[in-house]
Order: structure tokens, then C-alpha cells, then sequence
């Protein structure tokens, strides 16, 4: 009887134990860097169907898709010493035409947040390390009342934004691409009555984004608009779905 009751504590405590473990989807137990896959050399390509809302404009709706290519060509050394990727950004109306370049952007993984900086804004991407649920705040580096331009319209773009890990360890089919393993990363869910915005982006491991949606909408249509879907009661904003189509 003597050598029972510790026995029995060993028991319950690896009961305790393995109630308390997390799935093997709940969390990534090496580095995550994977996801936001950073060399020279790399390109993506992504094609870009967008819809703005213009209340001064010809056409209060317009439609347009549009091809994205990034590419890593170069390495810079920030103030702190850190390394940073150069991506240079292009674009062209038509999968038949040349690339225009656009503009330039940076990106980096610097201990366990991804950055992306473009437009003087710098966003922290992805934190590590991966875990189902964990939150953070990717636009910490500036204002989230800071007012973007659309269409002629200033609209609060990144109102609400609260960046969280939705999904890990995903295979999914994008852009008619198989991809074996992915994170989903909820940046934004906010709506009221006169304001939407909402994102959503996809990491595929060792390629990096593979898809994005955003809707960034506002609207002062509240009684005579009860139960219309956003994409007709919007009055100024955009949505945007960026697909991946290609990448080396």
C-alpha cells in the first residue's frame, strides 16, 4: 500500500499532462522563417483583381485586374545592423506585356518578427514563433488613424487592425497550386455600422505570401441600407484579392 500513492500521482499527472497538449496544427515547433522565405534571387508573381468605389466619379464602381511581380535582388545593412532584403515591385495590365517596375520595398526577419516596409510604412508581418491564436500588433510603427488616399477619398484604412494567427499547418489549393503546407493570418475583422475592414493573408512555407484579401470599405447608407451586402452599400474604398500565379 505504501508504494500506491505515488504511483498514482505519476499517473494523474501524465493525465493532466496529455489533456493539456495541443494538437500538432496548433503550433509550429521550429522557427516559422519558413513562411516569409527571404534570398536573392527569389520572385513571385501575383495577379491582382481589384474593385474602388468612387462616389465622384464616371463609374461609381471599377473593376480591373492587374499582375504583381516581387523579386529579391539585393541586401542592405539597416542603422542596427541587421540584414535587409531590397524587393523591387512590378507591374503591367496584361500577362502578354513587359514589367514596369513600380517601386521598391524592403523586408526582413529580424529575431521573431517579419517586416515589410513600403510607402514609409512598416509592417510586422508575422511574429514568431507560430502559434494558433497568438495576436500582436502589426502596425504598431505608426498611427492607426493615419489616413490613406483612395479614389480621390481619405479613408482610415488600418481603423481596428489586430493581427492574428488563424490557422497552421494548412494544405490548400491556390491560384490552381497545391501547397502542402500554409498559415493563415487574420490582420483585420472590424465592421460597424458605416466602416468594413477586413484582411486576411496566406503563407505557403518556403515560398511566402501566396494570397490576400482586403476590404477596406466605408459607407454613410445606414437606414436605407439595412441587410445590402457591403459591395452594394459601399460608398468609398476598396477590395482587393491578390493571388499567387507563379514563383520560382
Amino acid at each position: 500500500m505504501k508504494n500506491r500513492f505515488p504511483y498514482l500521482v505519476f499517473t494523474l499527472a501524465v493525465i493532466l499532462v496529455s489533456a493539456c497538449k495541443e494538437t500538432p496544427d496548433d503550433y509550429i515547433t521550429d522557427s516559422g522563417h519558413d513562411y516569409y522565405p527571404l534570398e536573392i534571387g527569389k520572385f513571385v508573381e501575383y495577379q491582382m483583381d481589384s474593385t474602388i468605389y468612387d462616389p465622384n466619379g464616371d463609374t461609381t464602381v471599377f473593376y480591373s485586374t492587374s499582375f504583381l511581380r516581387e523579386e529579391v535582388l539585393d541586401t542592405l545593412t539597416d542603422n542596427e545592423g541587421n540584414t535587409v532584403y531590397k524587393i523591387e515591385q512590378y507591374e503591367r495590365s496584361e500577362d502578354s506585356q513587359p514589367w514596369n517596375i513600380k517601386k521598391v520595398l524592403t523586408m526582413a526577419v529580424v529575431e521573431n518578427q517579419a517586416t515589410r516596409t513600403e510607402d514609409n510604412l512598416q509592417f510586422v508581418k508575422i511574429a514568431f514563433p507560430l502559434a494558433k491564436g497568438n495576436r500582436w500588433n502589426g502596425n504598431s510603427h505608426f498611427e492607426e488613424d493615419l489616413i490613406v488616399n483612395i479614389a480621390g477619398e481619405t479613408v482610415a484604412m488600418f481603423k481596428g487592425w489586430e493581427y492574428r494567427i488563424q490557422n497552421i499547418g494548412v494544405a490548400d489549393t491556390i491560384g490552381g497550386v497545391q501547397f502542402d503546407d500554409t498559415i493563415v493570418i487574420e490582420e483585420a475583422d472590424n465592421e460597424n455600422l458605416i466602416e468594413l475592414r477586413r484582411s486576411i493573408s496566406v503563407y505557403a512555407k518556403s515560398v511566402g505570401l501566396v494570397e490576400r484579401e482586403l476590404w477596406i470599405l466605408d459607407t454613410q447608407c445606414i437606414d436605407d441600407c439595412v441587410g445590402q451586402p457591403w459591395e452594394q452599400k459601399a460608398e468609398k474604398g476598396f477590395i482587393l484579392r491578390q493571388t499567387i500565379i507563379n514563383h520560382n
